[in-house]
């Protein structure tokens, strides 16, 4: 089972070293990995259809405007 650890705020590269150091003293394996945090103004977009219709050559919005027309 992998577990894992989130340091909230960035630590200096000295400090992640002796982290690193301390935890292989007691036999963890231990490495680092860096992600960019997301700003919160940065605009993500994600749709759960999209590998769906992914092959398609489908229009969202006309997909919205046949659901919602009313046929007689």
């Amino acid at each position: 089972m992998m577990q894992e650890i989130i340091l909230k705020k960035h630590l200096s590269k000295s400090k992640m070293d002796a982290l690193i150091q301390f935890l292989k003293s007691w036999d963890i394996e231990a490495e680092v990995k860096s992600e960019k945090p997301i700003s919160k103004n940065q605009k993500i977009e994600f749709s759960l259809s999209a590998g769906l219709w992914k092959d398609s050559d489908i229009d969202a919005n006309e997909l919205r405007k046949q659901a919602w027309s009313k046929k007689s």
